[in-house]
């Protein structure tokens, strides 16, 4: 990896990107394919894919959980 790219998440969508690559249109936050979409409408997708991760967070520690005896 040359120096000064480094693997992003992007805020969005979720994809994986490497940031900076010379001529890509991505940001330090959005991919290439999110940069295009219009700022209020990314604003929505970043909180439904926050609340997604923490849901998916929640849910794992749930499982990993041992279940309380049932009388």
């Amino acid at each position: 990896m040359p120096s000064g790219e480094r693997p992003r998440t992007c805020r969005a969508c979720g994809k994986k990107f490497e940031y900076p690559i010379k001529g890509s249109a991505a940001t330090r936050h959005h991919c290439e394919d999110c940069v295009a979409v219009p700022a209020e409408t990314r604003k929505v997708l970043e909180r439904l894919s926050s609340r997604v991760t923490q849901l998916e967070n929640q849910l794992r520690r749930l499982q990993e959980k041992p279940a309380a005896p049932t009388a």
